[in-house]
């Protein structure tokens, strides 16, 4: 009897030992597993963030896909400098009589192309237009885009190159910017007063708000472990942390010049709130309209009409009227 319980003692602890062997061995095969998943993870994080990165900063280039001349529009081909040399096209669209001169700046990772719209329902109000390719972008020069900061220094160079054409002697200037190229509006009229009038659509706060918003629309709430090392490798490429290009800084040094903003209310790439910071950062005279049924870069039918009514009204009355003798 003894040695019977004994043999089942052996097999008891036998089974024993198997059972926690097939345990340990499960549980190693489920941290092993979860330890590749993590490593697989990280590493493709890391090479979605390098993409992201390497693709914001070296854009793929967007063909045009019309010309003026297309849309009954007449146009010159242009080219100039930009602050730093860079050699820059765009379109020069003159008025027969003209009370003022638009430079319309595009977003990214567009081309002149994109602000046709724009210059179709403003060039019958009067006014000499501008549209260029920002660097890196359309057929201008240059091969690294910093989505803010040196096309600030492009749109400055416009500027010069506009205001020495002899049509826009004595006239006022004014510049409509759209996403990207709202923010560079904006910084670039904090640096120059020859500015007189500036309206944007869907500008971002500053680039590190901007870079965070577009990390969450790819990844939702995986979005901030996406935007951190989205911003370490775009500094490979570009030198500064993405909060030092701000907007934000800039609105309170451009009164008492008017400001207009637009923003999609259902804009998911630029984030409405940043138009309410820009708003509350900037001084009198300024405007903020709600588009209630668009997104980002596009306006909505239904809020077409009175997005051109009072982008007109805008700068008739900063532009146009204060131009005009006695007002």
């Amino acid at each position: 009897m003894d040695g019977l319980v004994k043999v089942i003692g052996c097999k008891l602890k036998k089974q024993r030992k198997t059972e926690v062997q097939a345990g340990a061995a499960f549980w190693k095969r489920i941290l092993w597993g979860l330890g590749v998943s993590v490593a697989l993870g990280s590493a493709a994080l890391g090479l979605w963030s390098l993409a992201l990165a390497y693709l914001s900063t070296h854009p793929i280039r967007c063909r045009l896909r019309s010309t003026p001349e297309e849309h009954e529009l007449p146009f010159e081909e242009v080219t100039f400098l930009s602050k730093d040399g860079v050699r820059l096209s765009g379109w020069f669209i003159p008025s027969p009589q003209a009370w003022a001169g638009i430079i319309l700046c595009h977003g990214f990772p567009n081309n002149r192309w994109e602000m046709m719209h724009w210059a179709r329902f403003l060039y019958p109000e009067g006014y000499h237009l501008l549209l260029f390719d920002f660097r890196a972008l359309g057929h201008s020069e240059g091969d690294l885009c910093s989505i803010g900061y040196y096309e600030t220094g492009d749109l400055l160079g416009a500027v010069d190159y506009l205001t020495t054409r002899p049509e826009m002697q004595q006239l006022p200037l004014g510049v409509l910017g759209l996403s990207m190229g709202g923010a560079v509006a904006l910084m670039a009229a904090a640096e120059d007063e020859r500015i007189t009038a500036v309206a944007t659509h869907g500008a971002y706060a500053n680039l590190e708000r901007a870079l965070a918003q577009r990390c969450r629309m790819y990844l939702g709430p995986l979005g901030p472990a996406m935007h951190r090392p989205t911003a370490w490798w775009g500094r490979r490429w570009f030198p500064l942390h993405p909060s030092e290009v701000s907007p934000l800084n800039a609105v309170p040094h451009i009164a008492p010049r008017p400001l207009l903003f637009f923003h999609g209310s259902r804009d998911l790439i630029v984030s409405p709130n940043d138009a309410r910071a820009l708003y509350e950062a900037a001084k009198e005279p300024k405007q903020l309209q709600w588009l209630p049924n668009s997104w980002h870069a596009s306006i909505n039918p239904q809020d077409q009409a009175a997005y051109e009514a009072t982008l007109k009204e805008f700068f008739a009355k900063h532009l146009v009227g204060s131009h005009l003798p006695g007002l």
